[in-house]
């Protein structure tokens, strides 16, 4: 039998071996957190945002010096959260970019264009805010450059925002003032996340980001030791390979028939209310279904692209859906553009965005139609 001495002993070690098991345990977590975090800055520090975007080094940029500039102040641009709208940019002033107080990047207009010529107000996401490009590539810089003084140009829309985004700051900017003569929207690319049955109808693409930021905040809860020790480290090994680009473009999940369909008619639906939003307030309307380097024939050639043929199946969908009765008035308001970098020229520089020479074309593209569809808005003005 063991004597009761001895059993303290023992307990008292077996304890003791737990308590030091436990701190090691604890201070491996620590040091693997503080490890990993220190490891992230120290490569912010020596390759702060943009050195690591490889699109500045494709041959679209050959001689422009402005390339790697331009992607380092994309990537560094600080973005707030905004009520409704989801998010905007802060005010910046750089080399290629300038964000004003309102986060709307600034767009040079044609040295021809007075303050009382016509304003086209431009929405959109990443692609025609003009990522891959300066100020004076964009597609309503270069619009209002084709339109030589008989339009003026602004540029409302934001990296990342689907159609419904785009409407809803459209309505912001009309109640503060703003009276816009033509709106342009150009969507597409930025509905697709809706496809995928992880994501909630009419939502966005960073949804799950501030919901996840949010869990326990109403409660008042304790950081679990989770949250404490483990989030902190995928938070920074998520950013350290999105740096990297090694996430994968497409979620695995499957796209189903009744998604595509679904995300067809959001695309619809907020188109239709934004030119019900436009026309009250004596704009007109124009949609554009905008091209991706999945559809098409674009040369692709010195890219590397993950192909996923699903993704856009609901942009002929679109199409079909505006025969009915309920998008009747938008039948000769949506045209597809899909084709217009079927060229022999390096235009794309991932899977959605552009070099300059896209924007050029696009812009060229949409003022040919503006000129055929709303000439007439010039002789009422």
């Amino acid at each position: 039998m063991i004597d009761s001495c001895t059993y303290h002993d023992l307990m008292r070690k077996v304890l003791k071996l737990i308590s030091v098991n436990i701190l090691v345990l604890v201070m491996a977590v620590l040091f693997l957190n503080a490890s990993v975090i220190l490891f992230y800055q120290a490569v912010q520090i020596v390759s702060p945002p943009g050195t690591l975007d490889k699109r500045a080094e494709l041959p679209n940029y050959n001689g422009l010096d402005w390339a790697d500039i331009h992607f380092k102040e994309f990537n560094s641009i600080p973005t707030e959260y905004r009520s409704y709208i989801g998010w905007r940019r802060l005010p910046y002033q750089g080399k290629t970019v300038t964000i004003n107080h309102q986060g709307i990047r600034e767009t040079p207009q044609s040295p021809l264009a007075k303050d009382d010529a016509l304003l086209v107000s431009f929405l959109g996401g990443s692609t025609m805010w003009g990522t891959g490009a300066p100020d004076h590539q964009t597609i309503p810089a270069y619009f209002s450059m084709n339109a030589k003084g008989k339009y003026r140009t602004q540029n409302l829309a934001e990296t990342g925002y689907n159609a419904f985004q785009g409407f809803l700051f459209l309505k912001l900017q009309i109640i503060n003032g703003l009276r816009p003569d033509l709106v342009i929207a150009y969507d597409g690319v930025n509905e697709q996340p809706t496809l995928y049955p992880e994501n909630r109808l009419f939502s966005h693409h960073r949804e799950n980001q501030i919901r996840d930021r949010m869990k326990g905040a109403d409660q008042g809860q304790v950081p679990s030791l989770q949250e404490f020790f483990i989030k902190p480290l995928q938070v920074v090994t998520t950013k350290i390979a999105e740096r990297l680009r090694l996430l994968s473009e497409a979620p695995p999940q499957s796209i189903t028939t009744e998604r595509i369909n679904q995300t067809a008619r959001i695309l619809l639906e907020s188109w239709l209310a934004t030119k019900q939003l436009a026309e009250q307030n004596g704009a007109d309307f124009l949609a554009i279904l905008q091209p991706n380097a999945h559809l098409g024939h674009p040369r692709l050639d010195h890219l590397e692209l993950q192909q996923d043929n699903k993704k856009y199946d609901f942009y002929p969908v679109v199409m079909q859906l505006l025969k009915e009765p309920r998008y009747q008035e938008l039948n000769d308001k949506v045209v597809d553009v899909t084709n217009v970098f079927d060229v022999d020229e390096m235009v794309y520089v991932d899977f959605c965005h552009v070099s300059p020479n896209g924007n050029r074309l696009v812009a060229e593209r949409i003022y040919q139609l503006v000129i055929s569809k709303y000439n007439a808005i010039s002789q009422v003005h």
